[in-house]
């Protein structure tokens, strides 16, 4: 399992959840990729993905980070790219 992961030179902790999607920065200073727990399903993938996109680029507007985001994941979806159990 990913605990932590480096974007651009930033490490973020990977916190499993039932959100749908969130990159923050809390108090103490770490960051944060929360992710929906369905990463099995594509939707699960698009959510990975976008909030990757945001740890990569937090100036990024949503509308670009949603449409590149939807985009990637459909991508990988075509080729195969699944969670395994």
């Amino acid at each position: 399992m990913v605990l932590t992961h480096t974007f651009c030179g930033r490490k973020y902790h990977i916190d499993l959840d039932e959100l749908d999607g969130l990159t923050d920065q809390q108090d103490d200073g770490k960051q944060w990729l929360r992710i929906l727990r369905g990463l099995d399903s594509r939707v699960g993938l698009e959510t990975t993905v976008h909030e990757a996109l945001h740890a990569c680029d937090w100036k990024a507007r949503e509308a670009e980070v949603a449409s590149t985001a939807k985009d990637v994941a459909r991508f990988l979806w075509r080729l195969g790219y699944r969670m395994e159990k």
